[in-house]
């Protein structure tokens, strides 16, 4: 399971998430973070960026959308939702046209 998994099924908590973290640098996951946290890789570089996104992404993942579906649908209610929008397009429009896609590891 992941720490999205966890949260959305009662097992954690956005306050647990230091300890997933820390469980990933430990090294003994063998999988990139974004993919042991439970995030596409935009999300989690918009993650890595505003650690408010993390709040949106479970609250997203709770519809069945990702981040950028989920801001998309708040924006015009919610003033944070529209900074992350924003921001989505800004910095990361091209993680967001192929959100499976990672970086290579360095």
């Amino acid at each position: 399971m992941t720490f999205i998994d966890d949260v959305l099924s009662g097992e954690a908590s956005l306050e647990d998430f230091d300890n997933y973290w820390d469980k990933w640098h430990e090294g003994l996951t063998g999988l990139p973070a974004h993919t042991y946290l439970g995030m596409l890789w935009p999300e989690y570089a918009m993650w890595a960026n505003d650690s408010d996104a993390l709040a949106y992404i479970v609250a997203g993942r709770r519809e069945g959308r990702n981040l950028l579906e989920h801001l998309e649908h708040q924006k015009d209610r919610d003033p944070k939702a529209m900074e992350l929008w924003d921001l989505a397009h800004r910095l990361y429009s091209e993680e967001w046209r192929n959100p499976e896609l990672a970086p290579p590891p360095k």
